[in-house]
């Protein structure tokens, strides 16, 4: 028996293979990384949600300013303290009671009066005996402002992580620490003479030292990670390339008063609800009153729809113009078109009848045309559509 060439290749499909088998395939792995591509309405909800369109320079820059200086004012002195005006007369000073403080009280007070005594005795720069003479809608009105400060103060905590980008942060760093974070019944004194307690730091002060911390470690690994790179760099060659613009990447995320991680985390900016147009979407009571009220007064999102629905009618009118001149040059007899027939059985004498008729030359009478008919037939345009849904 001959021996087979071994340069000889043999065609697998020959004879369906059989005579050499196909070598196995290895299957690809899927990728960990691999997700799936976002649908249409996912991606709509993260346009509106700002998550695709980057907010503008300016806003950021502008919300970088104005968040930098609360957080420095939270951060040095434990609170914000503002006047508390009644009128335009000044009565006291007032500031947001933090969720540690609020913890103390709950740990040491059950009654409910003593809670909200204490409190305005954290929140407000009045004496004990001030407070006792205070009628209830001024003690209501004392506790709603504080909650309401305690919320903005709240509020602080998604941009920490930006904030110790800034020279401000680094400047309270490495000026004061962790001191920051290690005080009991701090007294600060007014410029008119009034005093105001703050029991414990606020958990913004804990947040930003430890964020601080990684930071500092997060440089002195990038140095680390730079001199390896530089003695490697000669024997990789290009292939060091990918670290290095990782590098250069988390150098630029690390430098001070970078614009980067605030983009990261600033939103684009809130749409107004005032500008003429409806803003629906929403199930509240005040969207929906919203989006009624533009209704019935005819808003810009109306005009719009109105001045739309005539340009596609106008559109449809030279639609149907030119289909009615294209069928006229095309059916010159008007037999062809659309029509309503009917089925209709003969029997066989009055088939014969019916050839006989037509063979001397008398044709059957034609169909009726419907041109309606033909209109809805041919195409749904958007103009019945919408006729159909307003």
């Amino acid at each position: 028996m001959a021996q087979s060439d071994p340069k000889v290749r043999t065609n697998r499909a020959v004879f369906g293979g059989q005579f050499e088998r196909d070598p196995k395939r290895k299957a690809i792995p899927t990728s960990p990384i691999r997700r799936p591509l976002p649908t249409g309405r996912e991606l709509l909800d993260r346009i509106q949600e700002g998550q695709v369109v980057a907010a503008p320079t300016e806003y950021v820059a502008s919300v970088r300013r104005s968040v930098a200086e609360n957080c420095e004012e939270l951060l040095e002195m434990g609170a914000r303290i503002r006047p508390l005006m009644n009128g335009k007369k000044q009565v006291g000073w007032i500031r947001g009671v933090h969720g540690s403080e609020r913890k103390q009280l709950r740990r040491w007070l059950k009654d409910p009066d003593d809670f909200i005594f204490n409190m305005l005795l954290l929140g407000t720069s009045y004496t004990p005996e001030e407070i006792e003479q205070m009628t209830s809608p001024e003690v209501y009105g004392l506790v709603e402002a504080i909650r309401k400060m305690t919320e903005h103060d709240m509020t602080l905590f998604p941009y920490l992580s930006a904030f110790t980008s800034t020279q401000m942060s680094e400047n309270l760093w490495f000026s004061k620490g962790t001191r920051l974070t290690s005080y009991e019944n701090r007294v600060i004194e007014m410029p008119d003479g009034k005093k105001v307690r703050i029991a414990s730091p606020p958990d913004h002060v804990r947040l930003w030292a430890s964020l601080c911390t990684y930071r500092e470690q997060a440089k002195v690994r990038l140095d680390e990670n730079w001199n390896a790179l530089l003695i490697v760099r000669p024997m990789a060659g290009k292939s060091a390339d990918p670290i290095t613009a990782e590098l250069r990447s988390v150098a630029r995320s690390l430098q001070t008063d970078s614009i980067e991680p605030w983009s990261r985390i600033v939103k684009n900016e809130e749409v107004r609800v005032d500008d003429g147009w409806a803003h629906g979407g929403g199930s509240s009571v005040e969207e929906l009153k919203r989006e009624m009220d533009a209704m019935i007064k005819g808003d810009k999102h109306e005009r719009l729809m109105d001045v739309w629905e005539k340009q596609m009618e106008n559109e449809e009118v030279e639609r149907q113009k030119k289909l009615a001149e294209t069928r006229k040059s095309k059916n010159m007899t008007g037999m062809a078109g659309v029509v309503d027939e009917r089925v209709e059985y003969f029997t066989e004498e009055e088939m014969q009848a019916r050839m006989a008729a037509m063979k001397k030359g008398k044709v059957p009478p034609a169909k009726v045309r419907h041109e309606e008919r033909e209109k809805r037939e041919t195409f749904e345009t958007n103009v019945s559509k919408l006729r159909k849904y307003r």
